[in-house]
């Protein structure tokens, strides 16, 4: 770890923390890490603005393209060769790919362990991917940075982040308000900023209500096929049919969604299966790395599901496989539905398609 004025880095910090953190000082590095646009801009007009406020008024920046011909020694080697009357500046590193190369990831950790004098250095990954957060740049950049994890709020937590930003626009959201304002606008915080600066303008120190919502905002809810599968197997038969009906909207291609669900009936027939043995769950999900977070959908489609339905859930999967590559006559879309509902609500009737 590294100080800058007596202020230790941490390993990781999130958004709601940064504020107080900067309160105490600044530290030479921080990487902001994540594919949330509105939490990662934030992020970074706040470390910007404190350092501002401690004498750092010039700023440059870079993009990595191609990282194979990205001159990653020229970037860097600059940045220790500040005359004596020069001022202390700001120099971000954005890096869209999250994969540096074999030459950038060398000089990222030599970069961590020492970084220059005088110069407060912002890097912007994209979420990692499970492989890349074991390479040695990134654990490198772990220990040496304030490391700023960006990401949605949970779906459960979005009504209350919405509540927050409301307040601090003068604005009073209903229970119901923030509930659909949350269904409007779930994966685009950025629209949902947007909507309450213009609630605020429309309806300043007012109480928001759900009409009011339902009236005037768009739905800009923007979804993955992740959230779908997490939908299904937490059983809200409901959200997992908006988030499909949200995916088609956005063209994500069927064969696309199909993998990501028949991955989760996989999943949930080995686990079903081991046990009948008579296992216990939490030693189950355990044993086949079924993350902590994603354990409480896996324990609901567990309860909800019998031999009969799991049988039927990996026949649906296995045809909606083949409709939505040609190979069985049908409609994509009906066999994708059948199979969301297959996962979602076993009871349910399963729907066939000519």
């Amino acid at each position: 770890m590294h100080s800058l004025g007596g202020v230790q880095t941490i390993v990781k910090l999130y958004p709601d923390k940064l504020a107080a953190h900067l309160a105490k000082g600044l530290a030479p590095l921080y990487v902001i890490c994540g594919d949330e646009p509105l939490a990662a801009g934030e992020a970074a007009d706040a470390i910007r603005a404190a350092a501002r406020a401690e004498g750092y008024d010039e700023r440059e920046s870079d993009v990595v393209g191609n990282a194979s011909k990205f001159k990653w020694q020229e970037c860097f080697s600059g940045l220790d060769n500040l005359s004596l009357f020069a001022s202390r500046r700001i120099f971000e590193l954005r890096i869209p790919g999250g994969k540096p190369g074999r030459e950038g990831g060398a000089v990222l950790t030599e970069l961590a362990g020492a970084p220059p004098a005088d110069t407060l250095i912002i890097i912007h990954l994209p979420r990692l991917e499970s492989k890349s957060k074991s390479a040695k740049w990134v654990k490198s950049l772990q220990q040496g940075s304030v490391w700023i994890e960006v990401a949605e709020p949970d779906i459960s937590k979005l009504p209350g982040w919405l509540n927050t930003r409301a307040k601090q626009l003068g604005l009073q959201l209903e229970r119901d308000a923030a509930m659909e304002l949350a269904a409007r606008t779930e994966g685009n915080l950025l629209a949902a900023q947007q909507e309450l600066e213009r609630l605020s303008l429309l309806m300043p120190g007012e109480t928001v209500s759900a009409e009011v919502i339902s009236g005037s905002v768009a739905d800009g809810a923007r979804f993955d096929p992740f959230q779908l599968t997490d939908a299904a197997l937490a059983q809200d038969v409901g959200r997992a049919l908006r988030i499909l009906f949200g995916l088609w909207r956005e063209g994500v291609a069927n064969p696309l969604i199909v993998w990501a669900l028949g991955r989760e009936a996989v999943a949930l027939l080995n686990l079903w299966v081991e046990l009948q043995t008579g296992a216990q769950v939490g030693q189950v999900l355990q044993k086949h790395r079924i993350w902590d977070k994603r354990q409480p959908g896996y324990k609901k489609a567990l309860r909800a599901h019998d031999e009969a339905s799991v049988r039927r859930l990996m026949a649906s999967a296995a045809r909606a496989d083949r409709v939505c590559k040609g190979a069985e006559k049908g409609s994509p879309r009906s066999a994708v539905l059948e199979l969301v509902l297959a996962l979602a609500k076993p009871g349910q009737v399963v729907l066939r398609s000519a």
